[in-house]
């Protein structure tokens, strides 16, 4: 558990493919979120503990990032599901929220700002509290997420540099698996790809760095 004075962080590695489940609580209000219900429900429901949740948040419609979603909604009815309108069919529940870009979501007295990410899918978002950032499978420590064609990734890597690159260089970067990296850290590595060519057809698993 992790805190930056105005939230406590819970970040749990659930399912085959690691995913990253985080729960953020308001420690003034003890009322919740769930930024991706990944998997292993138990896992997720035992970490909610005592906390009121409030939003089951999920970054984008692929599966393994909302593989719990159904049995943690049946557990915590009351919580509302967040998604992006484009992601929303995707999901195994019917959304009671779409996340638009610039929007602010609460949990508790904790703001949560929306940033629509589209690249690796369309309905793929962003969040940033305080000096945390969530990136679903958009931006990992190294490179973009994996994008399905040139035209994706050139979106995502626009999404990357005109929203998640303008954020303080110290905002700690959460991603949907593996460990964090901070902005500025990104940047650095973004910046040896900048200047560097690339094929026209380049998507797929692609990293900054070649070193």
């Amino acid at each position: 558990m992790e805190s930056n004075n105005s939230i406590r962080l819970i970040t749990l590695e659930v399912g085959p493919y690691s995913n990253n489940c985080y729960v953020l609580v308001d420690p003034f209000t003890n009322i919740s979120a769930i930024i991706d219900a990944a998997a292993d429900p138990d896992t997720i429901i035992e970490a909610i503990g005592n906390t009121s949740l409030s939003l089951i948040i999920t970054t984008h419609r692929h599966q393994d990032h909302w593989d719990a979603l159904e049995d943690v909604k049946t557990q915590f009815p009351e919580a509302l599901v967040a998604v992006h309108e484009k992601d929303a069919t995707e999901l195994p529940v019917k959304a009671d929220v779409f996340l638009e870009h610039g929007d602010t979501l609460q949990v508790g007295t904790v703001p949560l700002r929306i940033l629509h990410t589209p690249g690796h899918t369309e309905g793929s978002v962003c969040l940033v509290s305080g000096s945390f950032l969530f990136t679903g499978d958009t931006l990992f420590p190294g490179g973009p997420g994996r994008s399905d064609d040139p035209g994706s990734l050139r979106k995502e890597i626009g999404s990357i540099v005109t929203h998640l690159y303008k954020l303080d260089p110290a905002t700690k970067v959460l991603p949907g698996h593996g460990a964090p990296t901070t902005i500025g850290e990104s940047k650095l590595e973004y910046e040896e790809f900048a200047n560097s060519e690339h094929d026209v057809d380049l998507h797929g698993d692609v990293v900054w760095s070649k070193g």
